[in-house]
């Protein structure tokens, strides 16, 4: 059963959702602190019968926080009223799991002519009610710190909320009564809080003050109250009044899965219509999936990509992810049109089949991006691993690249790519004990104190100054975390890169740039002298400031999406009349 991502706009928010599956909608809602990933096994069940929508709440995953300092159960309630909504969707069925089944519940409660029934799959109901101490104490603040044991601390916080409960009681009379999941599943959890970073503690605060049972004397329409043993609410079932609609599921995934399909088979609500576009935010990236070769690719846009301007294709760090260049995309597009794409196997990019990863994969995902956007011609500035994937497309489809803007190009000489291959990347393949979280930590964190990044001797302190603050860093080992399995293999294709030929036989416009405290800075000037380019080394934070003066310089012919009518941007000693020469920047 295909799964496929979309965002939508919600107001001045934006929500992310999973859909699979065709006829009467189920509304989704997972527990917290993850995201609406968690429902992918049970969307492959449901969506036998039904429509599957799984929503990210509002601070989780890939979905915007509400503009409430402490939202309650009912807000989020009515955020899925909205949202679907803005989804044009008039009648579903809810679900949810732990916080999700509050929000499923209360959503019944509030907007029962938007709701069939709700099916509450270990609705969170309390024999006394926590104090705000205690709560405190339960939903613990991530405090990033420079060692990254904040990660691995993370980790065992994560595995020990499926082996205790509550999880920071931690004895034989706390025990769970179920077993702990696997690693990957742990891994996908611990990433899912960093994404939700401090908030976590937002939404997962509201069903602890939520009034839990009251909420029946309110109901309207059929509610389904499902306890499965394992389950840390399984000891509440006492506490329910009687007559409700209650159902024992089984404890076993598959069999619970197929009797909670059956319930919500009860009351089924409407067929969705197809999902709608998502609507531009002033001041922020669009963002959709694309689909290709059977997965899906992350695009983020600033301004018109098809319009009379050519726009910046923004190509990132491998291994990395579009989410770091955000400010970059918005700064820069106020003046040019921005279009970025998570590489496949990277940040929220599916890999494609085999998960090859090299550049001229890269590249090629790149360019059938671009064909389904319908752009014909871009500016490519690839950053640190990116620029190989821009400098490929510069030489391999010159038609399509206007000019060439390499940001501190990882571009290694003959001496330092075998020293580098010598000391490959670390796996980050999960580990049980989250041991592989502290390796990403420490070799991102070593890339920044010696070059190279192996040698920790003092003649080899980088030549550079370091970027060593711990919640930057989180942001960015996060970043890759999402994808382990491309790491190592991402960073053997940039060392391996054969760059100087591949430059010698660019015929574009160019310049090679960089922040004075890049990972790859020092590298920039034999690079630019190598091709031909001009280096600008831009000041702090003015990086925009920087490709908007060398894209201005650029003559008009260079910057329009039609570009020259002998094809590509040529440089200077190989232009045809009506090419563009760049000017001094």
């Amino acid at each position: 059963m295909k799964i496929t991502r979309h965002f939508v706009t919600v107001g001045e928010r934006r929500v992310h959702y999973l859909r699979a599956g065709s006829g009467p909608a189920v509304a989704m809602l997972h527990a917290c602190p993850v995201s609406a990933k968690v429902m992918r096994p049970l969307m492959q069940i449901f969506a036998r019968r039904f429509t599957c929508l799984a929503f990210d709440m509002p601070g989780f995953g890939q979905s915007d926080k509400l503009p409430i300092a402490q939202p309650s159960v009912e807000d989020f309630a009515d955020a899925l009223a909205d949202t679907l909504t803005a989804l044009g969707i008039q009648k579903v069925a809810s679900y949810g799991r732990h916080t999700g089944a509050s929000i499923a519940v209360e959503f019944a409660a509030r907007h029962p002519k938007l709701c069939s029934m709700a099916l509450a799959d270990g609705y969170a109901v309390f024999t006394s009610r926590y104090s705000d101490e205690a709560l405190e104490r339960y939903l613990e603040p991530i405090t990033p710190a420079w060692d990254g044991a904040h990660l691995l601390r993370l980790w065992f916080r994560y595995r020990d909320q499926h082996a205790f409960w509550p999880w920071n009681a931690q004895d034989d009379a706390h025990r769970s009564d179920t077993d702990t999941p696997d690693t990957d599943f742990l891994h996908r959890g611990v990433i899912e809080m960093l994404e939700a970073g401090n908030d976590y503690r937002i939404g997962y605060r509201a069903p602890f003050r939520h009034r839990e049972l009251e909420v029946i004397a309110d109901l309207n329409v059929p509610v389904c109250f499902g306890n499965r043993p394992g389950d840390s609410m399984y000891k509440t079932r006492p506490l329910y009044p009687a007559g409700i609609w209650d159902a024992d599921v089984p404890r076993e995934f598959q069999a619970a899965s197929e009797m909670e399909l059956d319930l919500l088979s009860k009351h089924p609500a409407e067929t969705p219509p197809a999902a709608p576009e998502c609507a531009p935010i002033a001041g922020r990236s669009t963002d959709r999936f694309i689909d290709l070769h059977g997965a899906q690719i992350l695009v983020r846009s600033v301004g018109d990509l098809n319009g009379p301007v050519a726009p910046l294709l923004l190509i990132h760090h491998a291994p990395g992810a579009s989410w770091l260049y955000r400010s970059l995309m918005n700064e820069v597009g106020q003046k040019v049109p921005v279009v970025a794409i998570d590489l496949p196997g990277h940040g929220e990019s599916e890999p494609l089949p085999g998960n090859p990863q090299t550049v001229v994969t890269w590249a090629d995902t790149v360019i059938a991006v671009l064909d389904q956007l319908s752009v014909t011609r871009v500016h490519a500035l690839g950053h640190l691993g990116g620029a190989a994937v821009a400098l490929e497309l510069a030489v391999g489809r010159p038609e399509r690249v206007a000019s060439l803007l390499l940001d501190s190009p990882f571009f290694l000489n003959d001496a330092d790519r075998a020293l580098f291959r010598s000391h490959p990347a670390p796996s980050l393949e999960p580990d049980p004990e989250g041991f592989h979280l502290l390796r990403a930590w420490h070799h991102l964190r070593d890339a920044e104190l010696w070059w190279p990044w192996f040698r920790r001797e003092k003649a080899f302190q980088s030549p550079r100054p370091s970027r060593l603050d711990p919640e930057a860093l989180t942001e960015r080992a996060r970043e890759v975390l999402k994808q382990p399995h491309s790491y190592a293999a991402a960073w053997r294709s940039v060392v391996n890169y054969a760059w100087s030929g591949r430059l010698a036989a660019c015929v574009q416009p160019r310049v090679v740039l960089a922040d004075h405290n890049d990972l790859a800075s020092h590298l920039v000037d034999p690079i630019a002298k190598a091709g031909n380019a001009r280096a600008l080394r831009g000041e702090p934070g003015r990086k925009a400031e920087t490709i908007l003066r060398f894209l201005d310089s650029l003559p008009a012919s260079c910057s329009t999406a039609g570009g020259c009518q002998t094809g590509a941007c040529c440089s200077p000693g190989a232009c045809q009349p009506g090419c563009c020469t760049p000017t001094q920047p």
